[in-house]
């Protein structure tokens, strides 16, 4: 499904989806500092400078343990938008390579569903052929065998 894809990886700074994608050589990266304005401006820079296919953002959810969460949707009020990406293909794959998935549709308050709404929203006014998703995952501390984890997520993204 993604092979010989342009895809962007972003990840929020000291969190453990930093630990996830850090390293990766075969997806171009974008970290964020940790701000709700500078992180979307960063990712709109990126998307409106380079043709991406994919754009799986990872952020880190409290409370769940080795496994991910899909995000479908991202709100501001009563305003939502839902992602363009074939999510419940996405979970089988994840699911294929032995991670746990779970489908949300609540891309949570903060930082994360900002990120979402806003990327959601460029591509949609600019009619961007790049599909965007994001994804949760543990902290750190909540994966059993984190190496195995972030390999099973990395090989998710080869399928």
């Amino acid at each position: 499904m993604f092979a010989n894809k342009n895809i962007l990886l972003t990840a929020f700074c000291g969190t453990s989806a930093k630990t996830l994608i850090k390293d990766t050589k075969d997806y171009k990266t974008l970290f964020l500092p940790n701000d709700k304005i500078k992180d979307s401006e960063k990712l709109i820079n990126m998307i409106s400078i380079e043709e991406f296919d994919y754009i799986f953002s990872f952020g880190q959810k409290p409370n769940i343990k080795n496994k991910v969460y899909i995000e479908t949707t991202a709100r501001n009020g009563e305003f939502q938008i839902s992602t363009n990406y074939d999510y419940i293909k996405l979970k089988e794959i994840f699911e294929q390579n032995g991670i746990i998935a779970k489908i949300s549709h609540n891309a949570g308050t903060s930082y994360c569903n900002t990120l979402y709404l806003n990327g959601l929203k460029y591509i949609a006014k600019n009619h961007l052929g790049v599909e965007m998703i994001f994804v949760h995952i543990p902290f750190e501390k909540n994966i059993f065998d984190f190496e195995n984890f972030r390999k099973s997520v990395l090989e998710s993204l080869h399928s």
